[in-house]
């Protein structure tokens, strides 16, 4: 449809509320996109040149309802709307005013105002990142700190457990007595590797990387989460191949990795039904020769916001977590050269499937 025009001396008889002499008269010239709507009945009357410039598929809205609804709008901070034009992709200030002319009009002046929304939008992330960052490095002072306060206490009871272990060989005839002590020193070392492997990777240090069968890995950790995983009703199976080739990677590093993410499975299926709560490992040479392990539950899932942010530090859905442990898993694997992400669990349609991959033992 066509836009009416006004008669040039109507405009320049036409006056402004609110404004000083013949406004009306300057609206064509002005370098602001205006258009100028008939109150009753709805109607367009005109537009300038500014306007047919930065909205050109706009000019020939018959209404101004139909005109505001190409508009996608918001609430700005001050409590302001602002309106997003997807014809121009730019974010704009409706001002408005009332002209008196032979009918009530009103004439609509938009304020490109895309340069502010992005330097907000910019500085808006700017100030998150700055507070994550800050997070991060009391998280890292904690660690450290306590790094430092648990290896003393860990050194003294594999001692303990030492000298423990060296009684019951010579005197103990109770088998079971001397593998709960063989496996309690087996798990203080292991809690001491734990703690220096922190203390290491918050320190930027070189973690030890060397050939380890995945197989073994996999199974180790499966029995660490064995008496947890009979608590809650979980039954945790594995696929290995037989002729998966060695992994290289840091031991201590890698078992934490599976540890969180076998835990965080563990912890999904809460809400599933006992006789379904089950977590399959699986592994595989990829098309990119790596060696990829996933961790498949049968959970609540994840939504899409929850795969946007799953790594991202400080997100978590857990009410009492800290939401640092699945970005430093991603952390540990992107330093092993590999990859960690989520998808939808593809064997049955129900819950997640966590995939890391780590690059294949050196010959």
């Amino acid at each position: 449809m066509p836009v009416a025009r006004l008669d040039r001396k109507q405009i320049h008889a036409a006056d402004v509320s609110g404004m000083e002499g013949p406004g009306y008269a300057l609206i064509d010239a002005l370098p602001w996109p205006c258009i100028v709507f008939r109150r009753e009945p709805d109607a367009t009357l005109t537009c300038n040149a500014a306007f047919r410039a930065e909205f050109p598929k706009l000019a020939g809205m018959p209404t101004r309802e139909a005109f505001e609804n190409t508009f996608e709008t918001t609430d700005g901070k001050s409590g302001a709307r602002i309106y997003f034009a997807p014809d121009t992709r730019r974010w704009y200030r409706m001002e408005r005013r009332e002209l008196v002319l032979g009918d009530r009009a009103d004439a609509v002046f938009l304020i490109n105002i895309s340069e502010c929304v992005e330097v907000l939008r910019r500085h808006r992330e700017q100030h998150e990142q700055l507070l994550s960052t800050s997070r991060m490095m009391s998280v890292g002072e904690m660690a450290t700190t306590l790094a430092h306060e648990l290896n003393q206490p860990l050194s003294a009871a594999i001692n303990y457990l030492s000298g423990c272990e060296q009684i019951v060989d010579g005197e103990s005839e109770d088998q079971r007595l001397r593998q709960g002590i063989h496996l309690a020193k087996r798990q203080t070392e292991r809690a001491a590797q734990i703690i220096g492997s922190i203390r290491e990777f918050v320190r930027s240090r070189e973690p030890h990387r060397q050939n380890l069968d995945a197989r073994a890995l996999i199974r180790g950790v499966i029995e660490l989460l064995r008496l947890e995983a009979e608590q809650y009703q979980v039954h945790i199976v594995s696929s290995i191949p037989q002729d998966l080739p060695p992994i290289f990677a840091d031991r201590v590093m890698i078992e934490q990795v599976l540890l969180n993410l076998i835990k965080n499975a563990i912890e999904a299926m809460h809400g599933t039904a006992p006789a379904h709560r089950r977590i399959h490992l699986s592994a595989r040479l990829d098309d990119e020769d790596m060696v990829e392990i996933r961790v498949i539950d049968q959970g609540c899932g994840i939504d899409e916001n929850g795969m946007r942010q799953l790594f991202t530090p400080m997100y978590t859905t857990k009410p009492d977590g800290l939401g640092i442990g699945l970005a430093i898993c991603r952390s540990i694997i992107e330093y092993h050269e590999g990859r960690l992400f989520a998808e939808p669990n593809h064997e049955n349609g129900q819950g997640a499937a966590l995939v890391f991959t780590v690059p294949r033992g050196l010959a």
